[in-house]
């Protein structure tokens, strides 16, 4: 693949558009109010003792991300208990994403590609919304892009040190959230097929491959067996075919959820990558005496194609559904990946430095475009927790709270964030929050969305309700509290 060109000006370049991602980051973890699922993590996973997070102690939901509860707890233990610091851990996986993201660039030859893949991997609004944010699926996201670097340099190098890193890093990855482990197990397989077809060329014994793959393994398989059989509720899914489902799914994420049209012609060119990466493949492995050299499109393409082999097995074997929103992520660092050296591979052509470099600066320009859609208010999987800090402030301003044990009706979603600022600010004048939302009594004031509980706002909205409205939220959530309080 030619030996690659080394500029200064690079690697500061790089450094200097991470720390922009990187505090981009940091403000969202500041700002953005805290949302449904990272609250309930909290609430019900992270102040269990470690013996209940590790085993999956109930409620027995998907929502306990192992490794991003377990960090989050130490993080908490440590700093007190705040938004930023329920973050922290992921805010921390956001660096290790950009250093990966700038030692993969810095694999292609030209300064100009390599600046190009950097910003195509950093360009990613919808990763950085996870990264400021305590779930498991930036974290997941940064190990996976970890564990790809490392099973270049195997391939690179011939290093069989970088087999134990790729499976370690992937291997955390599934422990940071479980969609994982279709892209470990994929792995696995992936690396067995290498060795295997490397023939009377292998350089390496065979224990030097069942050490790492036997040994990670086991231990992953340890730790998850119990968490995996205590789990009863499902990931949300579809069951149409693969392709709608899930890659419809991460195309549309790649828009930051803003554009389905433009996601379906991201989906359009991702087939058509994947078809021109298997017809590159069947040339380059399946002619006699091909010199073609190597190119990892190679690796990327069959771990993806196993990844989505095996969640396609497992809906046919076990009937589960296919993978969308955000459960897609496990697919996005492959992706992004397998874009950059495919087009890698065009250099074997004339002119193909251009190629490579049209295309990629095509994906980048596509990428930016997104950050006009960049905000500190809210995070687009959550839209509906964006006024909470807003509304606690307006009720904090009005008399109301001079009550004992203030009552707030709520819709259901609004509970989990709402009880966790009612430890994290101290909030000791509001009573604790119902996860059933407003019921059938009178409460003190109510907080409701209007794309949920329309019919009720009517009825707070007439003359005679004895209730007056003080704020309407930009997201649609809206304040009413008791005419007798104002």
């Amino acid at each position: 693949m030619g030996k690659q060109i080394r500029k200064p000006y690079v690697l500061w370049l790089m450094f200097a558009v991470g720390a922009v991602f990187f505090s981009i980051v940091i403000f969202r973890a500041l700002w953005v109010p805290i949302t449904h699922d990272e609250a309930y993590t909290y609430l019900h996973y992270v102040r269990q003792p470690w013996a209940g997070i590790i085993l999956y102690k109930p409620p027995h939901i998907p929502n306990n991300h192992i490794l991003n509860t377990l960090l989050a707890k130490l993080s908490v233990q440590i700093f007190g208990l705040s938004d930023f610091s329920l973050r922290l851990p992921n805010v921390i996986a956001a660096i290790i994403y950009f250093r990966y993201a700038a030692l993969l660039a810095r694999k292609f030859r030209f300064p100009g590609i390599q600046i190009l893949a950097f910003l195509l991997l950093c360009f990613q609004l919808y990763f950085i919304d996870f990264f400021a944010m305590a779930r498991g699926y930036g974290m997941g996201m940064a190990l996976s892009l970890a564990s790809i670097y490392h099973l270049y340099c195997y391939r690179d190098l011939n290093n069989g040190h970088h087999i134990w890193r790729t499976l370690l890093f992937a291997a955390f990855a599934v422990y940071a959230n479980f969609t994982f482990l279709y892209s470990y197990v994929a792995l696995v397989g992936l690396i067995l097929i290498l060795y295997w077809s490397e023939g009377k060329n292998q350089t390496k014994s065979l224990g030097v491959l069942w050490r790492p793959v036997g040994i990670v393994t086991a231990v992953l398989a340890l730790l998850i067996v119990i968490p995996l059989r205590n789990i009863s509720g499902d990931l949300f899914g579809s069951d149409s075919n693969f392709w709608e489902s899930s890659m419809h799914s991460l195309a549309w994420i790649f828009t930051y959820k803003q554009h389905f049209d433009i996601g379906l012609w991201i989906s359009g060119f991702t087939a058509i990558t994947l078809i021109a990466g298997a017809a590159f493949f069947a040339w380059d492995h399946f002619r006699k005496e091909s010199q073609i050299g190597w190119y990892f499109y190679s690796e990327l393409l069959i771990w993806l194609l196993f990844t989505a082999g095996a969640q396609i097995a497992q809906h046919f074997i076990l009937g589960t559904e296919y993978l969308i929103g955000r459960t897609v992520m496990v697919y996005a660092p492959l992706l992004l990946t397998y874009f950059i050296f495919l087009f890698q591979r065009l250099n074997r052509y004339r002119h193909g430095e251009h190629y490579q470099l049209a295309l990629s600066l095509i994906l980048v320009i596509g990428a930016a475009l997104n950050f006009r859609y960049l905000n500190f208010k809210e995070a687009v999987e959550w839209t509906y927790d964006a006024s909470h800090k807003e509304a606690i402030a307006d009720l904090e301003e009005s008399k109301a709270i001079d009550v004992e044990s203030f009552q707030l009706g709520i819709n259901w979603l609004f509970e989990p964030a709402l009880n966790f600022y009612r430890e994290s600010e101290e909030l000791s004048w509001l009573a604790p929050l119902s996860r059933e939302g407003y019921q059938d009594k009178e409460y003190d004031a109510y907080y409701l969305w209007k794309e949920k509980d329309a019919d009720f706002i009517q009825k707070l909205e007439q003359e005679n309700s004895g209730y007056s409205l003080i704020a309407t939220y930009d997201n649609g959530a809206v304040l009413f509290i008791r005419e007798d309080y104002l």
